[in-house]
């Protein structure tokens, strides 16, 4: 049940309504309260910072600015939608996600609206006035430094979408988003990575594992699974993970031991689980990694052509994939409180990530600039890598880019600066242990 509603939960904050929503129930709180303020003194046309005029001049004076915040906050969703267009276009659909959670945006759209809920009860609320009430001045003041601070929020808010489809901008977010999902799935330190290699699944029978719900894996609850298993005393091995895209009725995994795999506890065990209709970022992080690679093979197709885009992707993977590296695997075993394993489930691996990270823009970018830069963010990769897993998958993808530059690369000129950092990369995997050399003090 956590993953459902952990999955809901990411689903709201990345839509481009919660913070608009809840900036207009302020606007209401607020116009609800302004007649309610006390003022200070008795003539309060004569506080120099307040409104002056009789109410209806006042209430002439605020229809005036609503109409002209009508008018700006239909520029404003106006232009986000001609923005959000051009992203679809040129960095792909997929994308349109990371514009639509964008904190700045939601809030600067958020006072485009609640500055007009406020200005429309205000307007109601100064046209109902009764004799006596002064709080029309007060309603003024505050609608028109409502409405000047619009004004120059539109100014940011068109720097803010000019720049956000810049793409280096976008890979820039999409990079850091990335760490945050990395955060998640692959947290710093321990987590008993001896026991998790060391375990095994049993031989004895096993029931089958089949959810009624099909749809991508948005999130799964592996410390409540773990629970369930540990009151039902048996194993349960997952063969999926967040990102994969189930069929319902399938053959979805085991439980050990089958005499144990009653229909109560499959129904536990898919509580565990949220489905949705796309991939999200919460515990996907192939996801997260494809994102980066869309932009890149958009960038690299014939239509658009801009290798640049393409680099700074391949810059912006390897600095992730250096992080992997100094990171624990990710976790697959789950114990109970005696260490017994009670949940083993399939998870990304380090290959996993440098294939899906790489191999597309390999395959799509056939061309020396491409692949060049490929093998020297290889080169630096080599450079930190420290266990023979890691050598192991960058020493592969080395080969294959070097395969690809011989095959594709005609001009011997082109080619061989290839070869020599292809050289100088198996040259660094190929020992047995390796320290960064430390930059010179003059550097």
């Amino acid at each position: 049940m956590l993953a459902r509603l952990e999955a809901l939960w990411e689903q709201v904050i990345s839509g481009l309504w919660l913070i608009p929503t809840l900036m207009a129930l302020t606007a209401v709180g607020l116009a609800w309260l302004t007649p309610y303020l006390p003022l200070d003194s008795d003539e309060p046309s004569l506080i120099w910072w307040l409104g002056s005029g009789d109410p209806e001049s006042v209430g002439q004076f605020i229809s005036a600015l609503l109409t002209s915040m009508i008018t700006l906050a239909t520029l404003a969703i106006s232009i986000t939608m001609v923005v959000l267009t051009l992203a679809a276009s040129q960095m792909g659909p997929r994308l349109i996600r990371n514009f639509m959670a964008d904190k700045r945006t939601q809030l600067m759209l958020g006072s485009f609206l609640s500055t007009v809920i406020y200005l429309i009860l205000a307007m109601r609320a100064v046209q109902h006035a009764g004799e006596g009430d002064n709080f029309h001045h007060l309603a003024a003041t505050i609608s028109m430094l409502l409405s000047i601070g619009s004004v120059f929020l539109l100014l940011l808010f068109v720097h803010h979408l000019s720049r956000s489809i810049i793409a280096d901008t976008l890979i820039q977010r999409i990079g850091k988003s990335l760490y945050y999902t990395l955060d998640e799935a692959l947290p710093a330190g321990s987590h008993e990575d001896g026991q998790d290699q060391e375990a095994r699944l049993p031989e004895d029978e096993a029931a089958a594992l089949s959810l009624s719900e099909g749809g991508y894996v948005e999130a799964i609850d592996y410390d409540q699974l773990k629970k369930c298993a540990a009151e039902a005393d048996v194993l349960i091995y997952l063969d999926f993970r967040p990102g994969q895209f189930l069929l319902p009725g399938g053959n979805h995994g085991q439980i050990f031991p089958a005499s144990h795999g009653s229909a109560r506890l499959q129904e536990k065990i898919e509580n565990c689980v949220a489905f949705g209709g796309q991939r999200t970022p919460q515990q996907d992080l192939e996801f997260a990694v494809r994102q980066l690679v869309e932009i890149a093979l958009r960038a690299l197709s014939p239509s658009v052509n801009d290798p640049f885009t393409a680099i700074a992707v391949i810059d912006h993977l390897s600095l992730f994939l250096a992080e992997v590296m100094r990171r624990e695997p990710a976790r697959s075993i789950w114990h109970d409180d005696q260490s017994k394993p009670r949940v083993i489930a399939t998870t990304i691996r380090f290959r996993g990530l440098v294939d899906t990270a790489l191999n597309q823009i390999r395959q799509a970018g056939q061309r020396p600039d491409i692949l060049i830069h490929m093998m020297d963010a290889l080169i630096q990769l080599a450079e930190q890598a420290r266990k023979p897993r890691h050598r192991e998958v960058l020493r592969d993808h080395v080969e294959l880019v070097l395969t690809d530059g011989q095959r594709c690369i005609e001009d011997p000129y082109d080619l061989a600066p290839l070869e020599a950092r292809a050289r100088e990369a198996l040259g660094l995997l190929s020992q047995p242990d390796h320290h960064i050399s430390p930059l010179p003090k003059s550097f």
